[in-house]
C-alpha cells in the first residue's frame, strides 16, 4: 500500500510523499473520490408524504394518538418522543396545512431534504506533489495555534454526516460511540465517504506518523449518521441526530450538510443544542449564490463559507449576511473511508467544499471550549469571529463574514495582518461608469476584470438613435483547477436605470470543458444614455479578464424587471481612504417620496459592528441626494458600510435595498489618551487608554533612566501588547526613570510619544541606640528625600519592626514627613527587634526602602549577695531574677579571676525567672561574683550588678 505520510517532526510544515511499496508504478498520494459537481440545485426539497411535528408539552398521549387518526396519518415514532415524523396519502403540503390547523401542534414542517455542502476533489482536479495541510493550515495559523494548545480535553466533537469508516488507522481511539438517525438499530458506518472525510478534519490523529493531522490534535469525535449513502438525508434525520449529540456529550456539533427551505423544527433542535452548551458549526453552502440556506443561516449557528489557501473566496461558496466567517475549503486532505479508496492509493482523500471549511472552524472551536470551559456558544463564536482575520471587502460582509477564522488569535495568540482588499476599479456604479461613447454599425469590443468580492462594472452607452444591440460578455475559460471563476451577469438598464435586458450563464453545462462561459442578451437601446453592469454570478473575485462586446445587430427588443435603485454613492463602492469628516452621500436613480428618506431608511453602519453610526440626514429633492451627516468624525482605517433599505419611489415602488462599503484613510495613530505612572520600590505601576479606533495593533512601553525620554530605537522595551496596564519590576532604587508610550496600528504605523517620569528616592533611618534593655525605648528616626536632596513634607512613610527572629514585618506606624523630609517614632521593644521604613511612592516618585537595622533588647538582672561577709568554711548565696523570665533557661554563675569573668557554675530559672547560687569559697580573701545570662534568639545576653564577698 502506497502511504501519504507527515512525520512527526513536520506536522507544521505539510504532507510528506514517501515512496510506495514496491511493485507499483502509481504516484503515492491522496485519493480523488468520484463525487458530482459541487454546485447544488436551489430548488428546495422535501419528502413527498410527510411533515415533521412537534406536539405541545400539555397534549396528552390519548389526545396525540387521536390527532394524528383525524388526520389519516401514520407516526414514525412514538407519539410521546418530542418530534414526530408524520406520513400519509396527502401531499406533504396539504397535509402540512391540515397539521398545522389542529390544537395539540405546537409546530410542524416540511421534511426538508438537506446534502452534503463539500465535493472532494474528482478527476478534473489531479493531484500533484506537495499538496498537503500546510499550504491552507498556515492560512487559518493553525500551527501556531498547536503551539499554545493541543488539547480538546473533554469537549466531544459531534460530525452529523454520512457515518465514518471507524476502523481508520488514523481514528483509532479518537471515536465515541455514536449513532444512525437514519437506522438507529445500525452503527453509523459511513457508506459515502462524505462523513469520514469531515470527521478526519477535525479529529485525525495527529503526530502519530501516518496520514493528516486533525484540527484538535487528539479530539474526541462522535459519529452520527443523519445522511445517506447518496449524502441526502431529511430534516427529521438531522434533528434527532442534533437531540441525541446533545444530550450525549457533545460539546461542539459540525454539521457539512444543508439546503434551501427553514424548517422550525430543524431550528428547535439547533436551539436546544445551544440551550444545552453546544457550539454548533455549520456549512455555508455550495450553491454560489445568495439563496438562504439552512441550518446555516440560524442565528445560534458559526456559518462557515470557503476560500483557498490564499484566503480568497471560492466561486462554489455560498454567501449572504448570514455567513460568519470563512476558513479553507479547497484541497483540504483528510482521511477517507478504506473500502472506496481505489487501489494504489492510501485512505486519504482530497476535499473541496464549504463542508471542508466548516469542520476546521469546529476543530478551533473546540480548543477554544476546552481552554475556555465556561464559555457560553455565543462566547465562543463572538471569540472566533472578532479575532478573525479581515479579508475582501473591509468590514463584515456576505461573502467572509467577520472574517477568516485566525486559530492562533483564538486561543490567546499574537494578531495578524489582515488579508490585502483588492485594488478598487472605481466603476462600481452608474455615475462613475466607463463611457463607451456612441455605437457605430460595427459596434465596439472592451474588457474588465471583478477585482473584489462583488464586484460590479458599470459602462454607458449614448446611441445618437435607436439601435439594436447584442451585448455579449465572455469570462475567461471556465477551469475547474481554479478556485474563483466567472460566471458572467450582463443587466441592461435605461436612462432612469430601469431594467431592459438580462443575462447570466452561471455554470458550465460541460464540467469537463474548460471553454469561456458567455452571457449574451439583444436588447433595444433608446437615443441617449443606456446603462450595462456586468458581474459575477458567485461571490468570488477573479482577476482573469473577460470580454465586453456591445454590437448593432438587426432586430432587439426590451424586458420588464427590478429598476437598480441609485446613481450614485459617495464615498464609491469598495473605495478607501476616505476622509474622516467625509459626508456620505446617496443620490437616487429616480424621484423618491421624500418622507420615506430618513435615519431609519439611510444609514452609516459600523463595517465590522454593524451598529447604526449617529448621524443626520437630510434629503435634496432638485438632486434626488440624501446626505448622511455623522455627528463625530469618522475613525481612521476603518471600514463603514452605506445602507438603504425602505425608501419608496415617487409612485410608491419600494426600492431594492442598497448596501455599498468603503473604508477611511489610515493615518498615523494618535497619542494614548492617559499615560500614566506611579511609583513603588523597585517598580512602577503603568496604564493607559487607546483611544477609539478600529486598527489597533498594541502599545509599546520604553523607559530610559534620568530625564530624557527614550525613543522607538533606545532604551529598555518595558512592554509591547494589548493590556492597558502593566508593572515593571526590577527597577533601581535611588534612580529617577522617564518612560514612553507609543500606538503601533495593524499597518506598522507608530503615532506620537506619551511621556510620563517618576522621580528617584532615598530614604534613611536611625536609631538613639541599637542596644538598650528590657522596659526601655527607643527612638526611630527617619528621612525620605528627592535623590538631589529635595525636600516633599507630608509624604506618607511607613516604619515596620519584627521580632528578630521572625521574617515577617508588621507596621509599626504609618507617619508623614515633616518640611525637613524627618521622621520619628519612640518604640518600646519587649524582644531584639529589626526596623525599616518604606516610601511607597506615588504618582510623581519612585518608593524606596532602607536598609534593615536592629536593636537589641537585653534582659535585666537583678542581684543579691548574703551575707557579704564570712568566715572561712562558711557559705553566702547570689540569688536574684532575670526579666522577663526565661523559664527553664540556663544563667550562670560568674568569678572574677585574674581579669576575667568565668563561669564556675549554671542553674535553670524558674518560672518566675529566679536563680539562686550558693557559694563557699575555699580560700581567705574578697571575691567578686555576678549572674550571667548568656542570650537566645529573642534577647541579648546580659549580667547582673556584680557583689563582692569578704572572706575571713
Amino acid at each position: 500500500m502506497l502511504r501519504l505520510a507527515v512525520p512527526a517532526a513536520l506536522v507544521a510544515a505539510g504532507l510528506v510523499v514517501v515512496t510506495g511499496s514496491s511493485g507499483s508504478a502509481a504516484e503515492p498520494g491522496p485519493y480523488h473520490p468520484p463525487f458530482t459537481a459541487h454546485h447544488h440545485s436551489a430548488k428546495a426539497e422535501f419528502e413527498p408524504n410527510a411533515v415533521m411535528v412537534k406536539f405541545k408539552k400539555k397534549a396528552t398521549t390519548s389526545a396525540r394518538k387521536a390527532a394524528v387518526s383525524k388526520l389519516g396519518a401514520v407516526a414514525e415514532q412514538s407519539v410521546t418522543s418530542s418530534v414526530v415524523r408524520l406520513t400519509g396519502k396527502l401531499s406533504a403540503p396539504d397535509l402540512l396545512k391540515k397539521v398545522k390547523a389542529d390544537p395539540t401542534v405546537e409546530m410542524a414542517s416540511l421534511n426538508y431534504k438537506r446534502r452534503i455542502s463539500a465535493v472532494p476533489n474528482d478527476t478534473y482536479y489531479p493531484m500533484f506533489e506537495g499538496i498537503g495541510q500546510s499550504s491552507y493550515l498556515n492560512t487559518v495559523r493553525v500551527p501556531q495555534a498547536w503551539d499554545l494548545s493541543k488539547s480538546t480535553g473533554s469537549q466531544i466533537v459531534a460530525v452529523l454526516d454520512t457515518g465514518v469508516d471507524a476502523g481508520h488507522p488514523d481514528l483509532v481511539g479518537r471515536l465515541v460511540p455514536g449513532y444512525n438517525a437514519i437506522s438507529p438499530s445500525s452503527p453509523p458506518n459511513d457508506d459515502n465517504g462524505h462523513g469520514t472525510m469531515t470527521l478526519g478534519i477535525v479529529a485525525a490523529s495527529a503526530n502519530n506518523g501516518i496520514g493528516v493531522a486533525g484540527i484538535g490534535w487528539a479530539a474526541k469525535a462522535m459519529p452520527v449518521k443523519v445522511l445517506d449513502a447518496n449524502g441526502d438525508g431529511y430534516d427529521a434525520d438531522v434533528a434527532e441526530g442534533i437531540n441525541w449529540a446533545a444530550d450525549n456529550g457533545a460539546k461542539v456539533i459540525n454539521m457539512s450538510l444543508g439546503g434551501p427551505g427553514d424548517n422550525p423544527i430543524l431550528h428547535d433542535a439547533v436551539k436546544y443544542a445551544v440551550s444545552k452548551g453546544v457550539v454548533v458549526v455549520v456549512a455555508a453552502g455550495n450553491d454560489g449564490n445568495d439563496i438562504v440556506q439552512f441550518p446555516a443561516s440560524y442565528p445560534e449557528v458559526i456559518a462557515v463559507a470557503a476560500t483557498d489557501a490564499s484566503g480568497a473566496l471560492t466561486d462554489f461558496s455560498s454567501y449572504g449576511d448570514w455567513v460568519d466567517i470563512a476558513a479553507p475549503g479547497w484541497d483540504i486532505v483528510s482521511t477517507g473511508v478504506r473500502s472506496m479508496t481505489e487501489p494504489g492509493y492510501d485512505p486519504y482523500w482530497l476535499c473541496t467544499g464549504t463542508s471542508c471549511s466548516a469542520p476546521i472552524v469546529a476543530g478551533v472551536a473546540a480548543l477554544v471550549k476546552n481552554k475556555w470551559p465556561t464559555f457560553t456558544p455565543a462566547q465562543v463564536a463572538t471569540r472566533l469571529t472578532v479575532l478573525s482575520r479581515d479579508a475582501g471587502p473591509r468590514g463584515a460582509d456576505p461573502y467572509y463574514g467577520a472574517g477568516i477564522l485566525d486559530a492562533y488569535a483564538a486561543l490567546g495568540g499574537g494578531w495578524a495582518a489582515d488579508f490585502p482588499e483588492s485594488e478598487p476599479d472605481y466603476d462600481d456604479e452608474p455615475a462613475r461608469a466607463r463611457n463607451l461613447g456612441d455605437l457605430q454599425t460595427g459596434g465596439l469590443t472592451t474588457g474588465g476584470s471583478m477585482f473584489s468580492e462583488g464586484d460590479v462594472d458599470w459602462y454607458f452607452v449614448k446611441p445618437t438613435v435607436t439601435r439594436n444591440v447584442r451585448i455579449t460578455v465572455t469570462g475567461p475559460a471556465y477551469d475547474l483547477t481554479f478556485a474563483q471563476n466567472l460566471g458572467p451577469v450582463v443587466t441592461v438598464y435605461d436612462q432612469d436605470l430601469r431594467r431592459i435586458g438580462f443575462a447570466q450563464n452561471p455554470y458550465p453545462q460541460d464540467w469537463t470543458a474548460e471553454t469561456p462561459l458567455t452571457a449574451s442578451v439583444e436588447v433595444t437601446l433608446d437615443p441617449g444614455v443606456s446603462y450595462i453592469a456586468v458581474r459575477n454570478y458567485n461571490g468570488s473575485r477573479v482577476n482573469r479578464s473577460y470580454d465586453f462586446n456591445v454590437a448593432v445587430i438587426g432586430a432587439g427588443g426590451k424586458i420588464t424587471g427590478e429598476a437598480y435603485p441609485v446613481r450614485d454613492v459617495v464615498p464609491g463602492d469598495l473605495s478607501r481612504n476616505a476622509a474622516l469628516t467625509a459626508t456620505p452621500s446617496v443620490t437616487f436613480a429616480r424621484a423618491v417620496d421624500a418622507t420615506t428618506v430618513n435615519g431609519s431608511t439611510v444609514k452609516l453602519l459600523n463595517g465590522k459592528s454593524l451598529a447604526t453610526i449617529p448621524a443626520t440626514v437630510e434629503y435634496d429633492p432638485a438632486t434626488l441626494t440624501a446626505t448622511i451627516k455623522p455627528t463625530a468624525p469618522l475613525i481612521d482605517n476603518a471600514p463603514y458600510r452605506i445602507s438603504v433599505a425602505g425608501v419608496q419611489e415617487a409612485d410608491g415602488t419600494l426600492l431594492l435595498p442598497v448596501k455599498t462599503v468603503f473604508s477611511t484613510i489610515d493615518w498615523y495613530p494618535g497619542k494614548l489618551t492617559a499615560f500614566d505612572a506611579s511609583g513603588a520600590y523597585l517598580a512602577a505601576n503603568l496604564s493607559w487608554q487607546v483611544p477609539a479606533m478600529t486598527d489597533f495593533a498594541q502599545v509599546i512601553v520604553r523607559r530610559a533612566v534620568g530625564s530624557t525620554a527614550p525613543t522607538l530605537t533606545t532604551g529598555t522595551l518595558v512592554y509591547a501588547g494589548t493590556a492597558p496596564a502593566v508593572k515593571n519590576t526590577g527597577l533601581a532604587q535611588g534612580t529617577t526613570y522617564t518612560f514612553a508610550a507609543w500606538i503601533k496600528d495593524r499597518t506598522g504605523k507608530t503615532g506620537p510619544a506619551s511621556v510620563t517620569q517618576l522621580l528617584g528616592m532615598k530614604s534613611g533611618i536611625s536609631t538613639t541606640s541599637t542596644l538598650i534593655n528590657y522596659g526601655a525605648s527607643v527612638t526611630i528616626k527617619g528621612s525620605t528625600l528627592r535623590i538631589d536632596n529635595k525636600v516633599y513634607a507630608g509624604l506618607p512613610v511607613n516604619v515596620y519592626v519584627r521580632p528578630k527572629n521572625v521574617s515577617t514585618f508588621k507596621l509599626l506606624a504609618a507617619l508623614k514627613t515633616s518640611s525637613t523630609g524627618t521622621l520619628s517614632v519612640v518604640h518600646k521593644p519587649v524582644v531584639s527587634s529589626v526596623y525599616m521604613l518604606t516610601f511607597p511612592g506615588n504618582a510623581d516618585l519612585m518608593g524606596t526602602r532602607t536598609a534593615d537595622i536592629t536593636v537589641n533588647v537585653a534582659p535585666t538582672i537583678s542581684s543579691v549577695l548574703s551575707p557579704t561577709a564570712i568566715r572561712l568554711g562558711g557559705t553566702t548565696a547570689l540569688s536574684g531574677y532575670v526579666a522577663p523570665a526565661h523559664y527553664g533557661k540556663l544563667v550562670y554563675l560568674q568569678l572574677y579571676s585574674n581579669k576575667t569573668w568565668k563561669s564556675i557554675a549554671s542553674v535553670k530559672l524558674s518560672t518566675s525567672g529566679k536563680y539562686a547560687f550558693g557559694i563557699k569559697p575555699a580560700a581567705k580573701g574578697s571575691y567578686a561574683y555576678r549572674a550571667w545570662f548568656p542570650g537566645d534568639a529573642d534577647h541579648a545576653q546580659a549580667v547582673s550588678p556584680y557583689r563582692i564577698v569578704t572572706v575571713s
